[in-house]
C-alpha cells in the first residue's frame, strides 16, 4: 500500500527515538501485543496510526506514566499463578490426546 501510495517506509531514526511501535512497546512492558493493544484502545496506553491499516506508535516516554503502570499491572495480575512455569513450555496439550 505504501509504493502504490508513494509513502516512504517508517524509519524510527526520523522520529527521533520519540515514538516505537506497539510490539516494542509491549516488549519493553513485558506483555503481549495483544494485552497492549487492548490498553491502547481502552485509552491508558497513548498510542495512533497515521493512517488506518499502519503501524501502531506509542510515545516513549507514555511507558513510564502512572496510568500505564497501573494498566500494566492489571494485566500481569490476571495471569493464571503458573504462568512463569508455562512460558518455557511451547507445546498444546490436548485433554484426551
Amino acid at each position: 500500500m505504501r509504493e502504490r501510495l508513494s509513502l516512504p517506509a517508517y524509519d524510527p531514526v526520523q522520529a527521533g527515538g520519540k515514538t516505537i511501535s506497539l510490539a516494542k512497546a509491549a516488549e519493553r512492558l513485558g506483555i503481549s501485543i495483544t494485552s497492549a493493544r487492548s490498553l491502547a484502545s481502552s485509552g491508558i496506553l497513548p498510542a495512533s496510526q497515521l493512517m488506518p491499516g499502519a503501524q501502531w506508535l506509542v510515545r516513549a516516554d507514555a511507558l513510564t506514566s502512572e496510568a500505564v503502570r497501573i494498566g500494566v499491572q492489571r494485566v500481569i495480575n490476571r495471569r493464571p499463578k503458573n504462568y512463569e512455569e508455562n512460558q518455557e513450555n511451547k507445546t498444546i496439550r490436548l485433554p484426551g490426546l
